[in-house]
């Protein structure tokens, strides 16, 4: 997808979700990960003051959630916008990534953050993303704090949860990394792990409609990444994660039940937050931007001081 075709595209899904169409306040630019070229969407309000790294959820880029970030910036915050390989705009083989990669393609975005604007930087994080960004934050990776919609210890027998069939995924969990190390590539579609079409999206009714006409959205993930969603170890225990978390959490979440999202917040020891929307569904950073952007604001204050 060229320019034209990008801003055209873009252009229509804004008008089709009736927001505002303001894709020339973003500079695009890029950082090498893996020796692969990874899109960064950047605004860059002042030098000076701290800097958003947003990793974006499962099949999707940084831009679809531009008015989130737009928000961001408005509070005068510098963003950098990141798809992680496989995702959007960059290289890699769509849906083709581990969560280790995500996270290495996360920090290389945290560095080009460093380089450019200053070392106040908070990760956020929205559904994949959200669980990269918390897996950031048990990095040795020197950060104010993270913000994770929604949050997940992999390795826990409880991820099973976040699954469609729990049951399933229970007696499978073991089996993956075998079958991941015979066929990493075999593509699995996201709809057999996701129940896409039980969460509303605006001006398309539901996620299934949107990602299916989506031209920048992977439809299937590799058979590696589903392994390692179901396997990844944390670079350390949740009770010893020192950076400041805050996880959000929507009450009407079909993907991430309250009780497994509760359950990982009680074993943070450092400075939490624990932010419910109880009449929510899952998409709360594209949907409902008005509602959770001022709990956003007022941690990143916090965290910034």
């Amino acid at each position: 997808m060229n320019d034209t075709e990008l801003r055209k595209y873009l252009e229509k899904l804004a008008r089709t979700r009736g927001i505002p169409f303001q894709f020339d306040r973003f500079q695009s630019d890029a950082v090498v990960s893996d020796g692969l070229k990874l899109n960064l969407d950047i605004i860059e309000v002042d030098r000076g003051r701290p800097v958003v790294v947003f990793v974006p959820g499962t099949s999707v880029y940084s831009l679809l959630y531009s008015e989130f970030l737009l928000a961001l910036a408005d509070r005068g915050y510098n963003i950098v916008g990141s798809d992680p390989r496989g995702h959007g705009r960059s290289e890699g083989a769509p849906g083709s990534y581990t969560v280790a990669e995500l996270v290495t393609d996360t920090r290389a975005a945290v560095g080009y953050a460093r380089k450019r604007f200053n070392d106040q930087i908070a990760v956020v994080g929205s559904s994949q993303g959200g669980i990269v960004a918390f897996y950031v934050a048990a990095t040795e990776e020197k950060l104010a704090g993270v913000v994770c919609h929604n949050v997940a210890d992999l390795c826990d027998p409880a991820s099973v949860k976040l699954t469609r069939n729990p049951a399933l995924s229970r007696l499978m969990k073991p089996l993956l990394p075998i079958f991941a190390s015979l066929a990493p590539e075999l593509k699995i579609p996201i709809s057999l792990y996701l129940d896409l079409e039980a969460e509303p999206m605006r001006g398309f009714g539901n996620a299934k409609v949107f990602l299916d006409q989506d031209p920048l959205a992977y439809k299937s993930i590799r058979l590696k990444g589903m392994a390692s969603l179901a396997s990844e170890k944390l670079p350390r225990p949740v009770e010893q994660i020192t950076t400041p978390v805050q996880i959000l959490h929507a009450g009407r979440d079909n993907i991430f039940p309250q009780d497994y999202v509760e359950y990982i917040y009680n074993r943070l020891t450092c400075k939490k937050s624990l932010k419910i929307y109880p009449d929510l569904p899952h998409l709360i950073l594209t949907e409902h931007v008005d509602i959770v952007v001022p709990d956003v604001a007022k941690w990143l204050e916090e965290i910034f001081k």
